[in-house]
């Protein structure tokens, strides 16, 4: 296994120094903090293609108007308001 040019030895190592460091409260918060980021890194980097192959589709175009959906009549309505009584 090879993380940023660091084995797994060296991972190891690092991890017990922050450990002894930083207490096992204050790293539990840092390994979720370190979660967050990456999480978002990789939302961001998932995104970049989308943005680049909407950048290469034209910026003048708009995108279509979304429909809005018309709520079915209930059962008690008319269904013509206009005739009868």
């Amino acid at each position: 296994m090879n993380f940023f040019g660091i084995g797994f030895p060296e991972l190891v190592f690092i991890l017990i120094v922050a450990l002894l460091v930083m207490g096992p409260n204050r790293m539990v918060g840092a390994a979720r903090t370190f979660g967050k980021y990456m999480r978002e890194l990789q939302r961001a980097a998932a995104e970049v293609p989308r943005l680049l192959s909407l950048e290469g589709e034209g910026e003048n175009q708009t995108p279509s108007p979304q429909r809005q959906q018309i709520p079915k009549q209930q059962a008690g309505e008319r269904e013509n308001p206009d005739s009868g009584a």
